[in-house]
């Protein structure tokens, strides 16, 4: 069957079929112009022909209730649904959306509550019939009988291209269809394909069977409303696929279309972008090199299809060089005519797109792909991200996101490409408006507020050291922001207020004083003042019962910073002072406890303790730093305590000066006494050298003692305290390691130098395996 003089099926980003389908509109000249995309999604269309709309850009829909929801459906300049769709609307003909509604889609896709019980005596049942199994008589299980077609069934598309011997899909269709200059034969082409995928592949499922009949309405409605007094001409734009449904019997009855189960939504545009565009999946996509396809589309609207393999390997050529690496005229030619010779091996009258990467990885990339993948990334995909007009479909949130990258100069950096951003929080006084002077800060606070949003546009790049006035961002603008942005409008108009509404729920869930000061910090930093004065009042609550030395550290960390940088951010340090002091105090009395646990939590505590002792000796009023030195001596005197963390404590007393040489002395020699169990010393030993390497060099009474005490181990202690000696020395860099080694060769005077050259010499595989051997299975090497 011929394809009906109506419809012209297409693949729907192809732009061959884009450059056609206006072709052959300007040929039909219908009244009605129907495509493949959501019928509620109709009214939207008008907003598409406005002179700022620029593809990419797509039709978003979402649910209204949490868990969020959405879908998205996409529009590039090369999509043949665009092309329709500009068409009737520069032409002032109706546009209309034929397939379901966006929003049935939605709720058709919704998750199905999972019923446990229901699972179990399903379950219970199949255990019970002796039919439902898939064991033969021998046990084993059944194998699903081999079917030659098998392939054909389940992945039609790729099985196609292997009988035509191309290697995937998308080259087969490049290849069959995209070099096509006539409208008639793309159409019966496609039509044809869609009949034979159907008989050979049917799509049985119910979400098929609705969509097709749906269309089948939709066509009836156009064909018998009069347009101008007149039963008009119809033209139908739709997927391969689908074409030949278009004419069976059976079309939607009003009443099922009524009774059609929709969720609780709301349709919108949003801009798109190729680079998300490329990773849409499955077929009809078409799509893995928007930039590819665009510049094919422009080429053939121009009659110079002919020109796009030399275009496209110029390009690479281009990209190479602007990135240092020189390629000549030269290899873009023997390039493009090797992707000719290619193509003509597969009998193809032009190269498709794998044909010309191959080309630029042998020719442009001299065999390693790796050098010319960046390249052949920015001239097949691009960063294109389409845009709408100012209060164009959106939510009012979404307008003033927009609003609040205008206001601060951050167009430039909405861009689906990684890029960074430096700010200055400091007032900048050589500019002449306030908005400018603190413009740095604003973007920060801006920033700050979407990232509690989790809209996903920008990170921070952490510093090595915490609240200086400076800040660096990581920028990156993608689709899935602005689907988020309009998911976060569920709960209020404004970033500002959608800010404050999250910190509230974050800061009703908060169980610990930790995550109160976290909320708290974010509060300051997205210079919520509200929101600020309800985190103080938890973290104030919380902080006189907190039992949790790790949340009460965290606490006393993000108020140090608060205190010490809040004035960047105009933040009053007076009314967070008396907490910090309370939960220090707390701190103190908590640590002695929080020491005793076992060798995972003891990390967990170290990084506490590193917290507090940071914080301690800031100068801050209320803080007693002689109360928290007492602590930490309670806690390196102690044997009851992880040794860890007693010897970690003992390096801090050592680095304030609180311990003289003879005590340290008399602490070394017992705690590294023959009598103390292997893991029990070395663990102590671990913690000491975690902090003020430096003036343990200088000990050398402490390396004496161990090196006796190591040599006192038998066998297998020795096994075990290895252990711990590698995790202690794995911290310590080259240059410290040859002091050690320096210190143990006075000390084992014979010996020494051998040591020193065994530690500089590489061990080779047959000693590793040895040493392996001889460790017995431990996982050291």
């Amino acid at each position: 069957m011929p394809c009906p003089d109506f419809c012209f099926p297409v693949r729907h980003f192809s732009p061959a079929g884009a450059v056609l389908v206006e072709r052959w509109l300007d040929e039909r000249n219908p009244d009605v112009v129907l495509i493949e995309a959501p019928a509620d999604a109709s009214s939207l269309f008008s907003h598409l022909a406005h002179e700022l709309t620029k593809p990419p850009v797509a039709v978003l829909a979402f649910t209204t209730s949490r868990p969020v929801r959405s879908l998205v459906f996409p529009f590039a300049v090369y999509s043949p649904e665009w092309v329709a769709l500009r068409w009737a609307l520069d032409r002032k003909r109706l546009v209309r959306g034929i397939d379901l509604p966006a929003l049935a889609f939605l709720e058709h896709f919704k998750p199905v509550e999972f019923d446990e019980e229901e699972h179990e005596d399903a379950e219970a049942e199949d255990e019970d019939d002796p039919e439902n199994t898939d064991e033969g008589a021998d046990g084993e299980v059944a194998q699903p009988p081999a079917d030659p077609t098998q392939a054909l069934l389940d992945d039609p598309h790729e099985a196609i291209a292997r009988i035509a011997g191309d290697l995937d899909h998308d080259a087969w269709w490049e290849r069959s269809f995209e070099s096509l200059d006539d409208h008639e034969a793309y159409r019966q082409a496609a039509f044809a394909l869609g009949q034979q995928l159907r008989a050979v592949a049917p799509r049985d499922d119910d979400l098929t069977t609705q969509r097709e009949a749906h269309m089948r309405w939709a066509l009836d409605e156009a064909r018998i409303t009069k347009v101008k007094g007149k039963l008009p001409m119809v033209a139908v734009i739709c997927g391969a696929y689908h074409a030949p449904a278009l004419e069976a019997p059976a079309a939607l009855s009003e009443a099922a279309l009524r009774a059609l189960p929709q969720a609780a939504g709301v349709l919108t545009l949003m801009p798109f972008s190729y680079e998300r565009l490329s990773r849409q999946a499955g077929y009809g996509a078409g799509n893995q090199a928007p930039r590819w396809f665009e510049q094919r589309y422009w080429l053939g609207m121009a009659g110079q299809l002919a020109s796009a393999p030399a275009r496209h390997l110029a390009e690479v050529a281009a990209h190479l060089r602007r990135e240092g690496q020189m390629r000549s005229s030269a290899e873009v030619i023997e390039a493009v005519c090797l992707a000719q010779g290619l193509a003509s091996l597969q009998g193809g009258s032009a190269p498709v797109l794998a044909e010309l990467r191959d080309a630029a990885t042998t020719c442009l990339g001299q065999g390693d792909a790796r050098v010319v993948a960046k390249a052949l990334h920015a001239v097949e995909v691009g960063h294109a991200i389409g845009s709408l007009p100012p209060g164009v479909s959106r939510t009012a949130l979404q307008d003033d996101f927009h609003a609040c990258i205008a206001a601060l100069k951050l167009e430039r950096w909405r861009a689906d490409k990684e890029q960074t951003l430096e700010l200055d929080l400091r007032e900048d006084r050589s500019v002449k408006t306030a908005a400018a002077a603190f413009r740095d800060r604003d973007r920060s606070t801006f920033l700050n507020r979407l990232t509690v949003l989790d809209i996903g546009f920008g990170a921070t790049v952490i510093r090595p050291q915490h609240g200086t006035s400076k800040e660096a961002w990581r920028l990156r603008w993608t689709p899935d922001c602005e689907i988020r942005l309009a998911e976060a409008s569920l709960v209020a108009d404004s970033i500002e207020h959608a800010t404050a509404f999250a910190l509230a729920e974050r800061l009703a869930a908060a169980e610990d004083v930790g995550q109160a000061t976290a909320v708290l910090l974010q509060a300051a930093d997205c210079q919520l003042a509200d929101a600020l004065g309800q985190a103080l009042i938890r973290v104030q609550a919380l902080s006189v019962e907190e039992a949790a030395f790790p949340a009460a550290a965290a606490g006393i960390a993000d108020l140090a910073i608060l205190i010490r940088y809040g004035s960047v951010r105009a933040v009053d340090p007076a009314p967070l002072r008396p907490i910090l002091a309370q939960l220090h105090l707390r701190a103190c009395l908590l640590l002695f406890g929080a020491t005793v646990c076992d060798d995972a939590a003891a990390l967990a505590i170290r990084l506490a303790i590193d917290r507090i002792h940071e914080a301690t000796f800031l100068g801050e009023d209320g803080i007693d730093p002689e109360r928290w030195l007492d602590a930490v001596r309670t806690v390196a005197a102690s044997d009851s305590r992880h040794p860890f963390l007693s010897g970690y404590a003992t390096g801090l007393l050592i680095e304030r000066g609180r311990i003289d040489d003879e005590a340290l002395d008399r602490e070394v020699a017992r705690r590294l006494s023959p009598g103390t169990e292997a893991g029990v010393g070395v663990a102590w030993f671990e913690g000491l050298v975690q902090r003020n390497r430096a003036a343990l060099f200088m000990r050398r009474a402490l390396w004496d003692c161990l090196a006796r005490y190591v040599d006192d181990l038998d066998d297998e202690a020795f096994r075990r305290a290895l252990l711990y000696l590698r995790r202690a020395f794995a911290t310590f860099p080259p240059g410290e390691i040859r002091r050690v080694v320096a210190i143990l060769a006075e000390l084992w005077q014979d010996g020494g130098a051998e040591l020193a050259k065994a530690v500089e010499r590489p061990l080779d595989a047959a000693e590793v395996a040895q040493a392996a051997a001889d460790l017995d299975g431990l996982d050291l090497l």
